[in-house]
């Protein structure tokens, strides 16, 4: 993550644009409260400083890759943003297949190599994060084949050298708490995102115990 590190620290100010499925959008489940994204706006635009920056959140819910590309031109191409942050995957491995989620490992890789390729084509950078975990014991058509995609998703991580923050890691050493940061079986609620949120600003070195975001509480 060092060259997103020194980005933050750069003058030049930056367009990020975080994309994905329902854990992204951060609707319904949070309860009203604040999604990831919106934790790092404030972290990022206030408490650094980085007033010019501009964060948008296009992820919507209920979407797998290969919808994310279909999408690619109005929710993401045309802002050119300097870095996207995208999480994918939950949906991906639905095996439940009359739900019509499901996508094949094979295809899952192409597709986010598909938007990585794109994305650095206008000189932009591109932050996989794997995707956080399903509660133990329920939704057996995501939980027991998520794994693979997370692990798809590290794999091309390091084949085409993208920075990856492990989201799917951090929780797995939480296991014993994470029925906190659940609102149902695969949905982070609000506790969840301050996590995720937490765990992206250590990933960028901005994490400081004494910022009123960093503050917010995970059990």
């Amino acid at each position: 993550m060092t060259a997103l590190s020194s980005l933050l620290q750069a003058d030049t100010p930056l367009t990020h644009v975080f994309y994905g499925d329902s854990i992204t959008h951060g609707i319904l489940h949070t309860f009203g409260a604040r999604c990831f994204a919106e934790h790092f706006t404030e972290r990022v635009r206030f408490e650094l400083g980085r007033a010019d920056d501009v964060v948008l959140n296009t992820a919507y819910s209920g979407l797998n890759t290969r919808q994310m590309r279909e999408h690619f031109a109005l929710r993401v191409t045309r802002f050119r943003p300097d870095v996207l942050w995208l999480m994918a995957g939950m949906n991906d491995c639905n095996t439940r297949r009359e739900e019509g989620q499901f996508i094949a490992l094979d295809e899952f890789r192409s597709n986010l190599a598909a938007m990585v390729t794109e994305v650095r084509g206008w000189g932009g950078q591109v932050v996989l994060q794997t995707s956080t975990p399903v509660w133990p014991g329920l939704a057996p058509e995501r939980g027991e084949s998520l794994p693979a995609y997370n692990a798809a998703m590290r794999a091309l991580a390091a084949e085409l050298a993208v920075p990856l923050v492990d989201h799917a890691a951090e929780w797995q050493a939480r296991s014993d708490r994470q029925h906190w940061y659940m609102a149902d079986a695969f949905h982070p609620n609000a506790h969840g995102h301050v996590l995720i949120a937490h765990t992206l600003f250590r990933a960028l070195g901005v994490f400081d115990s004494a910022a009123p975001s960093c503050q917010l509480f995970v059990p």
